[in-house]
């Protein structure tokens, strides 16, 4: 599956099984997530903020629509958590559209 991944990505084999093993969790219920992974990892968040903003500018070049994009952050427990993903998604969003001359 990793080498799957690693296929997919921009990055070597080997920095994907390095990272993978940094996120490792003995318990994931209990540890870093949602919000606050992609707050370390912001990477995580522009990633996923990508590939919603081409998917939706591939519905609207081949189904000749706009699709309504909304964005869900996860796990928020304070507005600063929140404005600084805000900002990774905007940032994000911005650069795909550019790219895709929306």
């Amino acid at each position: 599956a990793v080498a799957a991944v690693g296929a997919t990505v921009p990055a070597s084999l080997e920095r994907v099984k390095r990272r993978t093993a940094q996120l490792r969790e003995a318990n994931p219920m209990l540890g870093h997530r949602g919000c606050r992974l992609a707050i370390t990892y912001p990477e995580i968040c522009e990633m996923q903020t990508r590939a919603i903003f081409e998917a939706a500018a591939s519905l609207r070049r081949r189904q000749q629509m706009v699709p309504i994009v909304e964005v869900m952050v996860p796990l928020v427990s304070h507005v600063e958590e929140f404005q600084i993903l805000k900002e990774v998604v905007e940032k994000t969003a911005l650069v795909v559209q550019q790219e895709q001359q929306m």
